[in-house]
């Protein structure tokens, strides 16, 4: 019940934008539709059109929607439309608490983890190890930019999604990383500059000796427990 009294109250703009994606989703609006005018909308949902407005514009930068001046707003209707659904949850993600976005980047990084090392390349651990090279010589760098440092965390984890071997789940799993980018960021600014390099080396450690089941997760649940812990986030 306290659970549900504290719950965030959507804004003007999210009520837009749930009601448009929601309509999308239903396949009550299809790639070409014309949206209803602003007039219409606002009055539909019992809000103002400067909010319908903004999520407009919203729509239109994640890809969804297109802007034919004079004459509406339409469903993109292009190559575009194939990944319609991924723009759609990407959306969505960006309106994620840091703990739901916290259980849903574990998810990945678990199955993620299991699959590289079933199906890792040399190649894939080169990469690998290059990042944790990379990211070791920054953290021992005390003037090193945490830009770079970033760059070689976030670029170790796309390796071990590329080397799961499913395009799906390296186009999914990078959303959800970018999005927690930010986190991950605030993390080595914290306490991770220095342990990320071990933590790395233990999960490149089970892939390259493809351990599986619960040595696998081990190695991932380390990383996340640390991770959350340095942002002070509940462990799931």
């Amino acid at each position: 019940m306290e659970q549900m009294e504290n719950k965030k109250l959507p804004t003007r703009v999210e009520v837009a934008l749930n009601y448009i994606t929601g309509e999308i989703a239903k396949g009550n609006l299809n790639p070409g539709d014309k949206l209803p005018n602003e007039k219409e909308l606002a009055e539909k949902l019992g809000i103002s059109r400067t909010p319908i407005r903004e999520a407009m514009k919203t729509l239109a930068v994640s890809g969804l929607i297109e802007t034919r001046h004079g004459h509406g707003n339409y469903i993109r209707k292009d190559e575009g439309t194939a990944v319609m659904p991924l723009m759609m949850f990407q959306l969505y993600l960006q309106d994620s608490s840091p703990e739901m976005l916290m259980e849903l980047r574990y998810i990945f990084d678990r199955n993620c983890a299991e699959l590289a090392s079933i199906r890792r390349t040399d190649r894939d651990l080169a990469i690998m190890r290059e990042s944790i090279d990379r990211l070791k010589v920054l953290s021992e760098d005390p003037n090193s930019p945490i830009e770079k440092l970033l760059e070689a965390d976030l670029d170790f984890h796309r390796a071990v999604y590329a080397a799961a071997g499913n395009k799906l789940i390296v186009v999914i799993a990078d959303f959800v990383l970018n999005m927690v980018a930010p986190w991950v960021r605030k993390s080595l600014e914290v306490s991770g500059r220095y342990r990320a390099v071990g933590l790395h080396e233990k999960m490149y450690a089970m892939i390259r000796d493809q351990k599986t089941g619960l040595l696998s997760r081990e190695s991932v649940e380390a990383n996340m427990e640390h991770f959350m812990s340095s942002l002070k986030i509940p462990a799931a």
